[in-house]
């Protein structure tokens, strides 16, 4: 485990960012508030990156992760000053991601945006060689910066292709789906809201839960029962995150796009944490949904963790985030697992109807 001094801006909710830490398998040994990220040679003011730079050679830390985005020459000059590693917020993800990443196109994905990360840093790098400087903790010349960085451009085109492959993959699973008639339900949420314990209840598998960001990093499938002789494919997803870049968002495209494709989508929501946490990840999501084309009526709002907070304190989270259609639950000890069952029947068999009337054969005498 790697120990860090953790930068934070005011007002930013630190428990996210100690949680993420910890999931990239970080010590943090002090938190340093600062007024801003962003702005300025750093990223942070001058005095502040003093501050930091001090408290970590005192500290004897291995990096500096500064909960935030840092342009290239920020992150360089940062490093340069302090004399350790430098970790922005995407970086951070990055490096979470690389740790839960299974299976090939897991992989994959995760190199898609970690080479799509380097590349302006190498950029930056071979300007800094070229004016004579010394970048930081990089001894490299400028011909072989050069040379690697022709080779992460010609590395994220072969990538991006093998992508493709896997997409095309799911597309004809998608088809084949429709064929056989099964409705898709999916699991949507922030990461951490319970997608995976729900998964596991509905389907009565015993996928790994971890407690920690990003355990599920690729969509697993199983079969999940509606009631009667009525049954469901549910697919979990990738846990969605606040401020995501498109970069991010892009690599994980063909993952998430099963939440386009989905008959119903249930959006997991963890109703057990402060109110304004809750408002900002329940927003942080719908956001998500919408920039996939999710189609409202397929979403139903699950409000998980009931057995935390009670029915009274689920209630109220569900009136101040404007909830009408919603079901609350508790993923962890089996509560309300049949209501929620019946309206996943309810959304699907409205879709049915719904289909049946536009039809060409509804019409036909």
């Amino acid at each position: 485990m790697r120990r860090a001094l953790l930068a934070v801006e005011r007002g930013v909710d630190e428990s996210e960012a100690l949680e993420l830490m910890e999931s990239a398998d970080y010590e943090v040994v002090e938190i340093v508030p600062v007024r801003k990220i962003g702005e300025g040679r750093t990223g942070i003011s001058t005095g502040k990156a003093e501050e930091i730079s001090e408290r970590a050679k005192e500290a004897g830390v291995d990096a500096i992760a500064v909960y935030g985005r840092l342009s290239s020459s920020q992150a360089f000059n940062l490093m340069k000053e302090s004399g350790v590693d430098v970790v922005d917020r995407d970086k951070l993800i990055l490096e979470i991601f690389a740790l839960r990443a299974r299976t090939p196109e897991a992989k994959l994905q995760v190199k898609m945006a970690e080479l799509t990360y380097e590349l302006p840093r190498l950029r930056e790098l071979i300007r800094r060689i070229r004016m004579g400087e010394q970048p930081g903790l990089y001894g490299y010349g400028e011909y072989e910066v050069e040379r690697h960085y022709d080779h992460v451009r010609k590395l994220r085109i072969r990538i991006g292709r093998e992508l493709r492959k896997y997409s095309r993959h799911r597309e004809v699973q998608r088809q084949g789906r429709r064929r056989w008639g099964m409705p898709v339900v999916s699991l949507a949420g922030y990461t951490g809201a319970g997608k995976t314990t729900l998964f596991n209840a509905l389907s009565k598998e015993r996928r790994p839960v971890t407690g920690h960001a990003f355990t599920t990093l690729t969509t697993t499938t199983r079969t999940m029962w509606l009631g009667g002789d009525r049954h469901a494919l549910l697919t979990d997803t990738v846990g969605f995150l606040s401020g995501l870049p498109h970069y991010m968002i892009e690599a994980f495209k063909s993952t998430l796009e099963e939440l386009k494709y989905a008959d119903v989508v249930l959006l997991i929501v963890d109703a057990s944490e402060d109110p304004a946490v809750v408002r900002r990840k329940y927003e942080t999501s719908m956001e998500i949904l919408q920039e996939l084309s999710v189609e409202p009526p397929r979403v139903l709002q699950v409000l998980n963790k009931v057995d935390r907070v009670g029915m009274d304190g689920v209630v109220k989270v569900a009136a101040e985030l404007g909830m009408r259609d919603y079901v609350v639950i508790s993923a962890k000890e089996r509560l309300g697992m049949d209501e929620l069952r019946r309206n996943v029947l309810r959304i699907l068999e409205a879709e049915e109807r719904q289909e049946a009337t536009a039809s060409p054969e509804a019409g036909a005498v």
